[in-house]
């Protein structure tokens, strides 16, 4: 589902700043362009991931470029309480801009001239991502250029000021080879994810790389500039598509951003839902077939993913720990509702179905006991209490066992007719 509609919104990098996400893009002019004429950058902000506000509008006048139409891709950081957005001109070059006031700006050159100048390395300069490592210092890394030409990324650590190179650049060697562009990085297990244009993905060991080509993870009408961003414990992948999709002719050069769920697999492969790709994030329907556990838009700390045969079941549950659904619409008053649990205790666990937070209004309460393992998923049923209409619902887990249970999914009784 498309999220922010007909502003032209694209080449979606998300950022966690403050409890709050912040997406930083550039901005299609309108329909109707013969080529890519994209005149500011933008940021918008959202605490749902449904609704989003304009938080400040980089202009490139505003900077060393001067006035121009051609105001590529752009990212951001944030280091010793300053926040770094780095944009760039075309093809031909990247510069950095830094906020004293918070992530949403006002923003203003920080260097005057190009951090990454035309003719810097022997490929086109543009589409930077900004990586912070997990190492004791934190270690920012710029990656930016083009595969189709020059067949090269390139990447350089930064210096703590965050606006200059603490070493040369050096080009990132892909094995083998292929032609895309858009580079981002993301980091899973101990594994650098370098994934780009139209969904491809590779790895490795090393943020330098090389890394190892393993195809696409997705498939949309385009998976334009897709980037990858966790939030409340839920990792997401957001893209570009034409904002007229679905029309006969389609208009590549104005487009929107759509975000899904993304799961990693235990051999490294990505995973995303073809339904949420349609139906969105941050939503839920009661008339669904289901609505999967691993969809939450909240978890609490040490809830995770773990693949089985049927897709995704969520472990490391324990006593306290919550899964949280928000604006799961068209609940029927006093809603049945059946949720898939395993149990391999002899000790139950007590499952509080609450109203906003995990401090909310008990809706429901339904004691787990032991299923005879925690492969062998049962299915739970009772009626909230709850009104008509939109809920945001917030399962809290009670147990005296280590592991109080696994959470597989959930759907509410649909009505015979």
């Amino acid at each position: 589902m498309r999220i922010i509609h007909n502003k032209g919104v694209c080449d979606p990098h998300v950022h966690i700043f403050n409890g709050r996400a912040y997406m930083f893009t550039t901005h299609d002019r309108g329909p109707g362009q013969p080529i890519f004429r994209m005149d500011d950058w933008r940021i918008f902000s959202s605490d749902d991931l449904l609704n989003w506000r304009l938080e400040y509008t980089l202009r490139p006048e505003d900077t060393f470029l001067g006035k121009c139409e051609e105001c590529y891709a752009t990212d951001a950081a944030e280091r010793n309480g300053k926040y770094y957005m780095y944009f760039s001109y075309q093809q031909y070059l990247i510069g950095v801009a830094v906020s004293e006031n918070g992530p949403g700006g006002p923003y203003k050159d920080a260097l005057g001239k190009p951090l990454i100048p035309k003719g810097m390395v022997d490929t086109a300069c543009y589409d930077p991502t900004v990586f912070i490592d997990d190492d004791e210092n934190k270690t920012p890394y710029i990656m930016f250029v083009f595969t189709c030409i020059g067949k090269k990324y390139y990447i350089a650590s930064l210096n703590e000021d965050m606006i200059s190179l603490a070493e040369e650049t050096r080009p990132v060697e892909l094995q083998p080879n292929w032609d895309s562009d858009a580079c981002w990085i993301e980091k899973h297990n101990g594994i650098y994810y370098l994934t780009t244009h139209e969904a491809r993905f590779a790895t490795s060991k090393s943020v330098y790389g090389p890394y190892t080509y393993h195809g696409k993870f997705m498939y949309d009408y385009t998976t334009d500039h897709g980037t990858f961003f966790t939030y409340h414990n839920q990792t997401y992948f957001t893209y570009g598509i034409p904002e007229n999709l679905g029309d006969e002719k389609i208009d590549p050069y104005y487009r929107t951003t759509k975000i899904v769920y993304a799961h990693f697999k235990d051999n490294g492969e990505i995973v995303t839902d073809e339904f949420i790709k349609i139906n969105g994030v941050g939503q839920y329907d009661a008339n669904w077939d289901v609505i999967k556990g691993e969809w939450y838009f909240a978890a609490s700390d040490g809830i995770y993913k773990k693949e089985n045969k049927d897709g995704f079941e969520l472990r490391g549950i324990g006593n306290g720990s919550y899964l949280y659904y928000q604006n799961v619409e068209r609940m029927r008053q006093n809603a049945p509702i059946e949720l898939r649990v395993s149990n391999g205790n002899d000790k139950p666990c007590t499952i509080e179905i609450r109203e906003n937070s995990p401090f909310g209004a008990v809706l429901g309460c339904l004691k787990v006991g032991s299923t005879g393992g925690f492969d062998r998923f049962e299915t739970f049923k009772l009626e909230l209490e709850n009104t008509y209409g939109t809920h945001n619902l917030c399962f809290v887990f009670r147990s005296e066992a280590e592991e109080a249970a696994r959470f597989e999914d959930f759907r509410f009784t649909k009505v015979r007719p």
